[in-house]
């Protein structure tokens, strides 16, 4: 009689608690697992450091001066037009990066990025002739490398869940280019005298990029990072050097003053390979 009395509340007691593992258990009878910890939440920081590729537009065109030239060695004197064109070319490079982004909301980012001095080796190119066509003759000089600094400012947007490791992006905004004006040096040097000079502009311009983040863990904040940017750039060039040039049936050599002011399609594309470390607030 007296087990009985205790079976029956020990009874009860094992129906209340089996009655109540529909609510703490999950599908197998275990307790639910907590939901996944988003980890590109509001208020996550990321700040990365590494290689970037800088691809401008291989050459630069920049149309045709056209000069009447004399010869005193002929009475009287002879005119012919010569056409003058100029060409440069800038080399890539490949340079280091850093950047920061934070998520004031999810899915949405702010990043500020800076290449920092690309060294881009630049040729120049000049040919003469005729204005009918005839050729008169070509070279081609190297002018050393100019150092440049873009800028970006995005607006990066992250389709995926907060709580992926692999988190791709598409990103707009603006760009400031800056190619250093200590630039302005000769284009040609023989001994001590100096035959030309060539000088950069900056612009401010639109930029997009694709990227794509590689988080190690939820509770790892590395990750590698890869992204491929497009930066509008036109900056203002001024190249001016004088040219010597043997007109066809002249008797000496004449000096053409060639000046040259526009604007330098760069336009660079920007590959970047690095390394970031994420954290909140």
């Amino acid at each position: 009689m007296r087990l009985k009395s205790l079976l029956i509340p020990l009874a009860m007691a094992g129906y209340a608690g089996f009655a109540a593992l529909p609510a703490l258990a999950g599908p197998s009878g275990y307790p639910e697992p907590p939901p996944p910890q988003g980890i590109y939440t509001a208020g996550t920081v990321m700040v990365r450091i590494g290689a970037s590729y800088v691809e401008p537009d291989d050459r630069f065109r920049f149309g045709r001066q056209t000069f009447v030239t004399d010869d005193p060695t002929t009475d009287p004197i002879e005119e012919v037009p010569v056409d003058v064109r100029t060409a440069l070319d800038l080399d890539n490079d490949t340079t280091w990066y850093v950047s920061a982004v934070w998520l004031p909301i999810e899915h949405f980012g702010v990043e500020l990025f800076a290449s920092v001095d690309a060294n881009l080796d630049a040729t120049l190119f000049s040919s003469a002739s005729t204005t009918d066509g005839e050729f008169i003759g070509d070279f081609s000089q190297g002018i050393g490398d100019f150092d440049t600094y873009i800028t970006s400012l995005y607006a990066n947007w992250y389709p995926m869940s907060p709580t992926c490791l692999i988190q791709p992006y598409v990103g707009l905004g603006f760009s400031y280019v800056d190619i250093e004006q200590d630039f302005l040096r000769p284009v040609f040097r023989e001994g001590r005298e100096r035959f030309g000079l060539i000088d950069f502009g900056s612009d401010f311009n639109w930029t997009a990029q694709v990227g794509v983040d590689f988080n190690f863990g939820p509770d790892n904040g590395w990750q590698v990072n890869l992204s491929a940017m497009y930066v509008r750039a036109r900056p203002d060039i001024f190249i001016g050097y004088d040219t010597e040039t043997f007109v066809p049936g002249f008797g000496d050599s004449v000096i053409l003053p060639v000046r040259v002011r526009d604007e330098l399609d760069l336009d660079p594309w920007l590959v970047n390979l690095g390394v970031g470390y994420r954290f909140s607030f």
